[in-house]
């Protein structure tokens, strides 16, 4: 009995491309999505060809090879321009078009901009396409590895020691110089010292920087990365990825970089655009403890319902569960608080000051409980009160209300990055500056949403879908062009008369 024989690769077939692309296949939803899109109006370079000089490459096919290039995983300029020569989907979308890496890297480089507004204009067709629920949004940070070692990093102290460390190479080869018995080891000796010398004065000009810029450190490769803890326990040099994630289907909404390695600046700012992007006001947000941060929770009031955890009070630490913090009533109108033993702790403070504190000596002093309420190095529980307490409060109330819906935000979020991170090589950046950063962000997060839009759609469906808002772009874009010449002609014949 034989093998299950196949045909030979050197015979020749009548059949097209198309053929052997399946009708269901992503890249004719890539495609087709591209093919809508007003390249002028996004403002890539190139969306009109030149009337002189060399053709170039139409900014469609190269946007196209990205989409499905960071959908599968393939980041790389090299491997881009591989894919178009050995990927029959590759070459299918591509028209058979190859262009070098150096082109197809410059593309990236050069359309940083309308790269990321391509993210947003993919949000409105699923929008149109009923993809967000427009209720419930998840938000979490992630970092990310930048394009940079974490040798070429430099905290303040980091060069400090640098110097001295050269200063001391230095005093070291002078004995050598001094010691030194042949020509040969002199030069040797004189040489290192140069070197140290040259060291120091790198060293220097960075803190020259550092001193000039008032930061704490500095990177050599990617002057925009940051040293961050990752999730590890270890650090990276890195970004921290921000992301806004809809509940419904699990779409990303919006996203951002940062440099700060704490997300407790990002609650308003990424609620506001989720808020904008979605274009409804009325969406409840959902962050965990690490957006705990009474300015931003602030702001977030009377224009978001924010849902986040409070974070565990240090005041806490080696006390029993029933005497934490949260346990102690303020009462407003008497302005004072009540332990859980029933104890009243007066105001010492008057109420117009920022910092405030309420103790009772004595009745800590006789309390059975202060064994569980207290520390070895405390004598008596002081609870403290500030301006921003009353936010903090409200906060921790609308937890303990929501708490049901609360618990949907890990798996809401947490799983977008696990797929960006694992599924579609996205662990690490490839460009360097945050802006570069922030664009290559949005494709990645493009290609996520597009991959979950057929997912859940199905290819078929989709494609409908997208023809719907072809019409609707196209009538729109017909209307803008219309008003457009509509009030040139007014200031022409204006100008007439």
């Amino acid at each position: 009995m034989g093998y299950v024989e196949g045909t030979s690769p050197y015979q020749v077939k009548l059949y097209s491309l198309d053929d052997m692309v399946a009708q269901d296949h992503m890249v004719r939803l890539i495609g087709k999505f591209v093919d809508i899109l007003d390249m002028k109006g996004l403002g890539f370079e190139k969306a009109e060809p030149k009337g002189l000089g060399r053709p170039g490459y139409d900014p469609r096919h190269m946007l196209k090879l990205y989409l499905y290039g960071y959908e599968e995983g393939i980041r790389s300029s090299r491997k881009l321009e591989h894919m178009t020569k050995d990927s029959l989907s590759a070459r299918w979308l591509m028209e058979e078009l190859s262009p070098d890496f150096k082109t197809i890297a410059d593309f990236r480089k050069d359309n940083i901009e309308a790269i990321q507004k391509v993210f947003y204009e993919f949000g409105s067709f699923l929008d149109s396409a009923g993809c967000f629920g427009k209720k419930i949004v998840a938000i979490d940070g992630t970092k990310v590895k930048a394009s940079n070692n974490k040798k070429t990093n430099y905290s303040r102290k980091k060069i400090e020691r640098r110097i001295e460390y050269n200063k001391e190479s230095i005093a070291r080869y002078m004995k050598d110089i001094d010691a030194a018995d042949t020509e040969e080891e002199l030069q040797q000796a004189a040489e290192k010292i140069a070197d140290c010398r040259k060291r120091i004065g790198k060293y220097e000009a960075y803190q020259a920087i550092l001193d000039g810029s008032g930061g704490n450190e500095l990177s050599e490769t990617d002057p925009d990365a940051r040293l961050m803890g990752n999730n590890k326990n270890g650090v990276d040099v890195a970004y921290n990825v921000q992301a806004s994630v809809d509940a419904e289907h699990h779409m990303v909404i919006d996203h951002d970089i940062t440099q700060n390695p704490t997300d407790h600046d990002q609650l308003y700012s990424m609620m506001n655009k989720s808020q904008e992007t979605l274009r409804k006001k009325d969406i409840v947000g959902l962050a965990d403890k690490g957006y705990y941060n009474a300015e931003q929770l602030k702001k977030c009031e009377g224009e978001v319902l924010c849902i986040v955890p409070k974070q565990k009070s240090s005041g806490d630490k080696g006390k029993e569960e029933a005497y934490h913090i949260k346990n102690f009533v303020y009462d407003y109108e008497q302005d004072h608080y009540t332990c859980p033993s029933g104890n009243i702790l007066q105001a010492f403070n008057s109420k117009t000051a920022k910092k405030r504190r309420f103790f009772n000596k004595e009745a800590c002093n006789s309390c059975p409980h202060k064994t569980k309420c207290l520390t070895k190095k405390q004598k008596f529980r002081v609870i403290r009160r500030d301006d921003n307490t009353e936010i903090r409060e409200r906060a921790d109330k609308r937890y303990e209300e929501y708490k049901d819906v609360y618990k949907i935000r890990q798996q809401t979020v947490e799983h977008v990055f696990a797929t960006v991170k694992r599924g579609m090589g996205g662990g690490h950046f490839l460009l360097r500056t945050k802006e570069k950063v922030k664009c290559e962000s949005s494709l990645m997060f493009l290609g996520y949403n597009f991959k979950r839009c057929i997912g859940l759609l199905g290819a078929e469906e989709m494609m409908g879908k997208l023809e719907e808002y072809a019409q609707k772009i196209g009538r729109s874009q017909a209307f803008s062009r219309f008003i457009h010449h509509f009030v040139r002609c007014t200031v022409l014949l204006r100008a007439a008369a």
